[in-house]
């Protein structure tokens, strides 16, 4: 049984979750809950567990607060969970971490929690927790924060502005970067275009999301294709041309 602990200030949320995860996902058993995040974080201290459903805003402590408190590195996962897309979702995504929206739907409850059953490392680096506060302080700020690229063998953080294009691969996503490097994660490219849009990237072709700082030349014709710094070459929807052009105007 995966032993997990519940922290967030609804109790009517913590009954919904454990009655949820009762009967969803019977590997789990939720050994403790808290609508005290303060009480959640001594526990911690002195307990052990596989698994942290964690709210993002709560009063006196966030979510946040609750990590720097404890401490890393964390000996358990986090999916965080919250009542809308709100402040530090971004952060959240950005640095591979799981989070689920209230409320929490069935299937993607399943999910998240298969997706921790098949985690080679079931618990959260000092790195992965010391760039997530790094980027909520980015957040605040309106900049964005280093992103995390998982592989199966490592996580790495790169500044988006070092990201030139992301190509789809089925369920998986090629990054190409300005060292000249190719990684190949386990996220698809629409969780990538959801992330970095904001950013000043766009989407020219389904398969594709450029970096539009990393353009070297746009190349007309049936279509038009893109020449980027590292030389490869994007093609071009039509039907996502004028938006582009728009864009690099």
């Amino acid at each position: 049984m995966i032993k997990a602990v519940i922290i967030d200030d609804e109790q009517h949320s913590i009954e919904t979750l454990r009655w949820k995860i009762e009967n969803y996902c019977p590997e789990v058993e939720v050994i403790a809950a808290f609508d005290n995040p303060a009480e959640g974080v001594e526990y911690l201290r002195s307990h052990t567990c596989a698994l942290l459903f964690l709210d993002i805003e709560m009063p006196r402590l966030n979510g946040f607060d609750v990590l720097e408190e404890i401490g890393a590195p964390l000996p358990f996962d986090v999916i965080f969970t919250t009542a809308y897309d709100n402040f530090g979702i971004q952060a959240v995504k950005f640095s591979a971490l799981d989070y689920l929206l209230k409320p929490v739907q069935n299937k993607e409850l399943k999910e998240a929690v298969d997706k921790h059953l098949h985690k080679s490392r079931r618990s959260v680096s000092s790195e992965q927790v010391d760039t997530l506060l790094q980027n909520v302080q980015a957040e605040r700020q309106g900049r964005p924060g280093r992103i995390a690229l998982a592989s199966k063998e490592s996580i790495e953080y790169v500044d988006p502005a070092e990201i030139v294009v992301c190509s789809s691969s089925s369920n998986y996503t090629e990054v190409y970067t300005t060292d000249g490097r190719k990684r190949v994660i386990s996220r698809t490219l629409k969780d990538f275009e959801d992330m970095l849009l904001p950013f000043h990237f766009f989407r020219p072709h389904h398969s594709h999301l450029i970096n539009l700082a990393r353009v070297k030349e746009y190349v007309r014709g049936d279509g038009g294709y893109l020449v980027m710094e590292n030389k490869m070459k994007v093609p071009v929807s039509k039907s996502r041309k004028e938006s582009l052009l728009q864009q690099l105007a």
